[in-house]
């Protein structure tokens, strides 16, 4: 549980995208289609491009099988792949 209600009781997830919407409209940050478990991909994202390796990263989300994972973040593991590569080649013509 990451949040409570100040009747300890865990929030619903409209309450909770709807209290986001709130703060991100204070800040000035207007995404559409934004929603807490949004931040779940961006925190992946961060990882992977960060170098952070896959294995590590599907145990932090609590996936039993790596291929959740896999299957779950293959477009932004795809993308972070391909600058990869290109680091290998460029650093390979170094040679």
């Amino acid at each position: 549980m990451v949040f409570m209600t100040q009747f300890g009781t865990i929030p619903t997830s409209n309450a909770v995208n709807k209290m986001l919407r709130q703060l991100l409209d204070k800040l000035g940050i207007h995404r559409e289609n934004f929603h807490f478990h949004s931040l779940r991909h961006s925190h992946i994202a961060l990882l992977l491009a960060k170098g952070v390796d896959i294995y590590p990263i599907s145990k932090r989300l609590g996936h039993s099988d790596i291929r959740t994972t896999m299957n779950t973040y293959a477009y932004l593991i795809d993308e972070y792949k391909g600058k990869t590569d290109d680091k290998i080649v460029n650093a390979l013509n170094q040679l």
